[in-house]
């Protein structure tokens, strides 16, 4: 009897929910967009940043993503990259909701890790079944809430029509079981591309679950991405139509893309206002009209904006956006919180990437990157500081003052000081590195009365088989206005001594020759410049990030084993040198627009010191090469042979020279 009493009751329980079910379904077609069905009808509770009805002009950037996921849009595949506080995740939750309530289908909702998906599940997707009157779509779990056969599962919800399944993104079986035709996949970088089964990507084997609905199938991909070289979202993104979203501007109505650009020398970007050394705004200038956007203007742009394809998709059917946080709605993310986040990473070892990643919505792109810390100080070879090895035909110095601090006992004025060897294929080696504390205000006391009684000691005289070696040029730095009439002053008294100024690029002059090392950035830059500083004293300018950009490339030159002749541009090493040495070399990191960063509380002197020498050895064979085509115009060689002389020449008359000895 309990058998057959539970079985009719079962049966009156599934035939009241059918009945009501039936009751509740409209009989129209469902509403062609998402969001004029969102529109009103989800609520978000206290806690969130907008509590209350959805509305779609707080994020009308959104609106295209979630119209493209309707049945009634020809678009299939679609990926967003996307910074973090815009609210696009909350896109693909309306699209779940509207698949459901509007117009029921099979639908597969993927999250990166297990964890995520507990959270996306119970904090999420609950509150919008509820707040959308969902919940009495939901199969009903009957008079037994303990049967397998409930359909309102945490991970699983059964409706009329279709239902909706939750998987990890590693969860090889479950993503290969039933045929979906709404696929949403979230955080997509967030997870291990590859699954561990030896399937091949995870997300080819969801959208695998879609192939029965060929033609019809709904795919939405969103994330953030990571790395240029791993990133899976970018792969998509590359795929699409690529899309950006242009706002006007309020003061001239041009519209425009949101950069993060932020250098000085740009005339739109972002950038920040400072009191006494504190932020207290950011703004955005316009590209155009180059008049200041404050964040309060971000509501009337982004209701004026519309996406724009920037390339041509070769499916039709698939698009691709990009969004950085710079675009999170007015009332959540500021330009003001951007801007401090864009600091502390620049500020944080290896900050940037995250940086890159969450809010310019970007991925880290590696190449160009500081060299290995490791991999440099495995250069080192077998010669002992202050010994000249087989190879070098010139010596320079690069030397760097630092003012220091009275508080920090690590930090004392002190200048800091390297010699280093040029050779055939403009190979280097670090000869010897010196420091030198004491005041650096006074050219006769202190750090400078030590270095100037070590080099008159023979600090600066080196010897091996080939003969004597002393530098050709030493370069000291004369930026800090503290110390600048002791350089200047000191080194007036040393015949081979230059003050030197550094800049992050020297632009080229008109009907001057570019010194670009690279195609695709910097490419109207000079090395170096003399020019006339302070009671018309001769200081070289260089160009700090063309020297550095050198300079880490070269670093990155592996040595050949069993080898006595290196490759070209190789970088030695004393066996001696101190691993500080080399963190110190290598301290300052490599943006992706090309300039560099010292994250604080890293030292950076030897990589000055070294920019400094190699810049030294520009200028000496710079000037050889002039000097050898003056005596050959004089010896009325042809023009061919006079513009065939470059540095190359200079070093092969050096290594003749000291071959002769």
């Amino acid at each position: 009897m309990d058998t057959a009493h539970n079985l009719e009751c079962y049966q009156q329980g599934e035939v009241a929910f059918l009945l009501r079910v039936v009751g509740d379904k409209p009989v129209s077609n469902p509403e062609p967009l998402i969001s004029s069905w969102i529109e009103g009808r989800r609520s978000y509770p206290k806690g969130t940043p907008f509590p209350g009805p959805h509305h779609n002009r707080r994020t009308p950037y959104a609106i295209e993503l979630m119209d493209n996921m309707s049945p009634y849009s020809p678009i299939q595949f679609q990926d967003a990259m996307k910074g973090v506080q815009l609210g696009l995740t909350v896109s693909a939750e309306n699209i779940i909701a509207y698949w459901i309530g509007e117009s029921p289908t099979e639908i597969l909702y993927v999250s990166a890790t297990e964890g995520s998906l507990e959270k996306w599940a119970t904090k999420r997707l609950e509150p919008l079944i509820d707040s959308c009157g969902l919940r009495k779509l939901i199969t009903d779990t009957g008079h037994n809430p303990k049967s397998r056969r409930t359909g309102d599962k945490t991970f699983s919800k059964l409706f009329i029509g279709g239902s909706l399944d939750m998987v990890s993104a590693q969860s090889g079986s479950k993503l290969r079981s039933d045929s979906k035709r709404v696929l949403i996949l979230d955080e997509i970088d967030g997870a291990p591309i590859m699954l561990r089964t030896g399937e091949g990507k995870y997300t080819k084997v969801a959208e695998g679950r879609t192939s029965a609905y060929d033609g019809r199938q709904k795919v939405y991909g969103l994330s953030s991405p990571t790395e240029y070289h791993t990133s899976e979202i970018w792969q998509r993104y590359q795929l699409g139509d690529r899309r950006q979203f242009l706002v006007p501007c309020p003061h001239c109505n041009k519209f425009q893309w949101l950069d993060h650009e932020t250098g000085e020398n740009t005339k739109h970007g972002l950038r920040r206002e400072t009191k006494a050394g504190i932020l207290i705004d950011a703004f955005y200038l316009c590209d155009y009209c180059h008049e200041a956007i404050f964040n309060y203007h971000k509501g009337q742009m982004l209701a004026k904006g519309y996406w724009e394809p920037t390339c041509q998709s070769s499916d039709p059917n698939r698009r691709s956006y990009h969004l950085s946080s710079l675009y999170s709605p007015a009332g959540m993310f500021t330009w003001m919180s951007y801007w401090k986040q864009y600091q502390e990473a620049m500020d944080t070892p290896d900050g940037l990437r995250a940086f890159t990643n969450l809010y310019k919505g970007m991925p880290y792109r590696e190449t160009g990157a500081k060299p290995i810390l490791q991999n440099v100080i495995e250069l080192r070879g077998e010669y002992l500081p202050g010994s000249i090895p087989k190879g070098i035909l010139f010596l320079t110095v690069g030397l760097d003052v630092q003012r220091g601090s009275e508080e920090d006992k690590e930090n004392p004025a002190r200048l800091e000081l390297e010699i280093v060897g040029h050779g055939l294929g403009y190979r280097t080696w670090s000869i010897d590195y010196k420091r030198f504390e004491g005041a650096v205000d006074d050219p006769s006391s202190g750090a400078w009365a030590d270095l100037q009684s070590w080099a008159e000691s023979g600090g600066l005289h080196y010897k091996n088989d080939n003969g004597q070696f002393s530098p050709v040029s030493i370069f000291m730095d004369a930026n800090d206005n503290y110390s600048t009439s002791a350089v200047y002053e000191f080194t007036s008294s040393w015949k081979q001594a230059v003050p030197i100024r550094g800049a992050m690029q020297l632009k080229k002059r008109k009907n001057e020759k570019s010194d670009s090392i690279d195609q695709n950035r910097h490419t109207n830059v000079k090395r170096f410049r003399w020019i006339k500083a302070d009671n018309d004293i001769q200081v070289v300018m260089i160009s700090t990030v063309y020297y550095k950009t050198l300079l880490y490339r070269r670093l990155k030159t592996s040595r050949k084993v069993d080898s006595i002749e290196q490759p070209v541009g190789f970088c030695d090493f004393p066996i001696g040198y101190p691993d500080q040495y080399f963190k110190g070399l290598t301290a300052e990191e490599l943006l992706q627009d090309g300039s560099f960063h010292c994250p604080s509380g890293r030292r950076n002197e030897p990589l000055d010191c070294r920019v400094y020498a190699l810049a030294a050895a520009d200028v000496f064979l710079d000037a050889q090469v002039t000097n050898l085509k003056n005596i050959a115009k004089k010896k009325g060689k042809k023009m061919s042979y006079i513009q065939s002389i470059n540095s190359k020449t200079v070093l092969q008359l050096l290594e003749k020279a000291l071959k002769t000895k």
